[in-house]
């Protein structure tokens, strides 16, 4: 039987949800779709914020690039580490928009007003425009395991409302059907409809559910959550993984200058 903290703590997160979705619900208030979104981006950073370990930076967006200067499409989250370079020029007050390079880069996330299939679509080809880091080969703690690492950053797509399950479910499948070059690390990790359900990708190695159930590797599963409970809590448990695993990386970012025509 769960210990009384843990049904309080599922009380919480029930709650931190119930207040997301109204703040989403009240950004309807702004005539302009653009102003919407920014206050919806706002709502989920200051969710992370709150929850995230201090040595997290959460970035509005801008795109990710990487050392061989290959850039993503549109990202409206950032997640990176402490130890990672900024480029906040244009974003002194925090909340502005910035960009980022992949190496220290943990976490992303697209957000949108109301996931249907085509914002979904959109979504998905953000998210595989994300540049490949370069390989972690020796450049970790060998002391430390660090799983997965080429599936960085943790990707989230969040929406308030969207599309019933079983529409975006087959709207991943036809997706991927249609778009076999896209590697599972570049694929999104955890999709959440707040009050409906959550679409996760497993890990390369699969694992089991609470009742024993395997479960493949590197496969999609939908599960209802009503609640928000599990997406809220997977997401920054997920991401606070890789914020302690970033501590045991050397990133370097020597390359920038070596590529810079001077």
């Amino acid at each position: 039987m769960a210990a009384e903290f843990y049904r309080r703590l599922k009380d919480y997160y029930t709650s931190v949800g119930n207040v997301l979705r109204g703040e989403a619900d009240t950004a309807s208030i702004f005539p302009n779709p653009t102003d919407i979104g920014m206050s919806r981006e706002k709502i989920y950073a200051e969710f992370l914020r709150l929850h995230l370990p201090s040595n997290c930076n959460i970035l509005f967006g801008g795109f990710l690039f990487n050392l061989d200067g290959s850039e993503s499409d549109q990202i409206d989250l950032i997640i990176n580490s402490n130890s990672s370079i900024k480029f906040n020029f244009n974003n002194r007050d925090g909340n502005g928009k910035t960009f980022a390079c992949i190496e220290g880069t943990i976490a992303v996330a697209s957000l949108k007003s109301n996931l249907t299939s085509s914002e979904l679509k959109n979504a998905l080809d953000n998210l595989a425009s994300i540049p490949p880091q370069e390989p972690l080969e020796n450049r970790a703690n060998p002391l430390i395991r660090i799983p997965n690492y080429d599936r960085w950053p943790f990707k989230i797509i969040y929406a308030p409302k969207g599309a019933k399950i079983e529409t975006i479910f087959n709207s991943i499948e036809e997706f991927y059907i249609s778009n076999p070059s896209i590697p599972v690390t570049r694929r999104p990790d955890l999709i959440h409809v707040a009050g409906s359900y959550d679409v996760i990708l497993t890990s390369e190695q699969g694992g089991k559910t609470r009742d024993g159930t395997e479960i493949p590797g590197n496969k999609f599963i939908c599960q209802p959550d009503s609640t928000d409970v599990f997406g809220l809590t997977y997401a920054i448990l997920e991401i606070q993984k890789n914020a302690i695993a970033a501590q045991s990386i050397l990133f370097t970012y020597s390359k920038i200058l070596d590529n810079m025509p001077l």
